[in-house]
């Protein structure tokens, strides 16, 4: 007996504003495509229709978009996005609808994360700074357990919104400051780790599973220990903590509040440096189990290629030539 084509055709679901609209765009769909970002950038989407006749609605700024994508009745969930941008023209004539994770404009359930802001910040936990932003926006926060209780120092927004914050202040912790689904996260960088702290699936490639690969390998500063200061106000002296051993030696220049801070920042900076050296590029079958942060164990390649990488953006591509996925990753 044949393979049911229908149980491995790619296929998708879109609901806006909760009401399932995956028939009316399936006839018209041209193509569609998920960004999924392990750094800074947004979660985004974009979805390209055929207009023709009878011409739907143009969907509002600000609606809300939930993406599903698989094959046959398998479908998963590739996250919730904000309608930022409409583009119509022809011929032949298309609609171009621009989606983000983070909500751009403001939506029913959502405020727009990159209103400017000024104001300050007392000394307060990391956990206590991204709850009030999500609270603010109308999301869930969900900070990785390890990052929750670090200390900050005193923080001034000024003429900054409240996203570009929470960047600055992942960036000094080797963290990533994001907002999809719903939830603003705050979780380290990297790690392969939920923001429950739960661990991401590692998945296996082999030169079977992959239409085609590259790595680059690039030079970066050598620095072998990081030293990061912090105040001890009992003693009134600034003691050092030492991430790494050997020479040469970077020095993080500003004092930190607390000793856990120091240490945060100084093993951040040292990832860094190592972070990068040696980047993969992979295109591959669709796989929606591919996401930003989880990790692919690569075997059957050559030396320099096998091993573990963490996937820092996956990109999903539903269209003419069926479903792909891309991949860039960096070598744990």
């Amino acid at each position: 007996m044949g393979l049911d084509p229908d149980r491995h055709a790619p296929t998708f679901r879109i609901e806006a504003d909760g009401k399932d609209i995956t028939r009316v765009l399936r006839e018209r769909l041209v193509s569609l495509s998920v960004m999924d970002e392990a750094g800074m950038q947004s979660d985004a989407l974009s979805l390209t229709l055929a207009d023709v006749a009878p011409h739907i609605l143009l969907p509002p700024t600000g609606a809300e978009l939930r993406v599903w994508l698989g094959y046959g009745t398998r479908v998963q969930f590739m996250g919730l996005y904000v309608v930022d941008g409409i583009t119509i023209g022809g011929p032949p004539d298309s609609m171009s609808i621009k989606a983000n994770g983070a909500p751009f404009e403001k939506s029913e359930n959502f405020s727009e994360l990159q209103t400017q802001r000024t104001r300050s910040w007392l000394p307060q936990s990391v956990g206590e700074l991204v709850r009030c932003i999500a609270a603010e926006h109308g999301l869930v926060a969900a900070i990785a357990d390890a990052l929750d209780r670090v200390m900050l120092s005193h923080l001034d927004q000024i003429n900054e919104s409240s996203m570009n914050l929470l960047t600055r202040v992942a960036a000094g912790l080797g963290a990533v400051a994001k907002a999809n689904g719903g939830a603003l996260v705050f979780v380290r960088k990297g790690e392969g780790l939920s923001a429950s702290g739960q661990e991401l699936p590692t998945l296996p490639l082999t030169p079977r599973d992959v239409t085609n690969w590259s790595v680059s390998i690039s030079g970066r500063e050598n620095y072998r220990s990081v030293v990061a200061t912090w105040r001890d106000v009992a003693t009134a002296q600034d003691v050092e903590e030492c991430v790494g051993e050997g020479e040469p030696v970077f020095r993080i220049r500003h004092s930190h509040p607390s000793r856990e801070a120091a240490q945060q920042a100084a093993r951040a900076k040292l990832d860094s440096f190592s972070s990068g050296k040696r980047t993969l590029s992979l295109t591959l079958p669709g796989d929606p189990a591919l996401r930003a942060e989880c990790r692919v164990e690569l075997s059957g390649f050559r030396d320099g290629v096998n091993g573990t990488w963490s996937i820092a953006r996956a990109e999903h591509r539903l269209g003419s030539g069926g479903y792909v996925t891309s991949l860039d990753a960096e070598c744990v």
